[in-house]
């Protein structure tokens, strides 16, 4: 008499993905469904910088989406998005900035616990997978340098507040505003156009 036959299900494998040239951690966590946080621990990955070919792991709950994707990568980038209520990554980028308005001034900072200028704007991108050095002046070349007249939000803006050269920088966010930490009063939004900061603009860049 034979045996039925069992059928055992293999394990899934885990999903990879391969990083391409302008890929960040975030935008490869929103393709994917997951987080920075998460593939950083789960690719023991002690930095946010990627290299073009460098294969990364996937939680077991984005491999297993990934074999019902029929969608393009831009389509289904814009989809997760919009099921959570964000429009785009700029927007993203701003709606967390503005979570630490009223943390206060420290020199020095780039943590929650009191943030300078520059500290703040790296702490805020560093979330989206992008890291920029700890100085305005330094990220100010570290973007693409765009004229005043075509900013948009999510663009940095930069100024002197004494001295020579650039050392402040602060975050876009439209109607000739931008949020930053002021030495005076912590995280908060100004705009570009009064008395104080009119005359100490500098310049912009574009990062994301």
């Amino acid at each position: 008499m034979s045996l039925p036959l069992i059928l055992l299900a293999s394990p899934a494998m885990a999903a990879q993905v391969t990083v391409e040239k302008g890929d960040t951690l975030w935008s490869i966590a929103n393709k994917n469904g997951t987080t920075v946080d998460v593939l950083q621990n789960l690719n023991n990955l002690s930095s946010t910088n990627l290299q073009p070919g460098m294969i990364l792991e996937l939680p077991e709950q984005a491999a297993n989406q990934q074999s019902f994707r029929t969608l393009t990568e831009e389509q289904r980038q814009e989809q997760e998005l919009a099921s959570r209520g964000i429009v785009d990554r700029a927007q993203a980028v701003l709606e967390y900035a503005k979570e630490y308005i009223g943390v206060r001034y420290r020199s020095g900072g780039d943590t929650p616990a009191g943030f300078d200028c520059s500290g703040y704007v790296k702490y805020v991108f560093k979330n989206f997978g992008i890291d920029l050095v700890h100085t305005a002046a330094g990220q100010y070349n570290s973007g693409t340098i765009i004229k005043k007249e075509e900013l948009q939000p999510g663009d940095l803006v930069f100024f002197n507040t004494g001295g020579n050269g650039i050392n402040h920088s602060g975050i876009y966010i439209g109607d000739n505003k931008f949020i930053h930490s002021s030495s005076s009063r912590g995280i908060r939004i100004d705009s570009m156009n009064d008395n104080y900061w009119g005359p100490r603009y500098r310049g912009a860049n574009k990062i994301l």
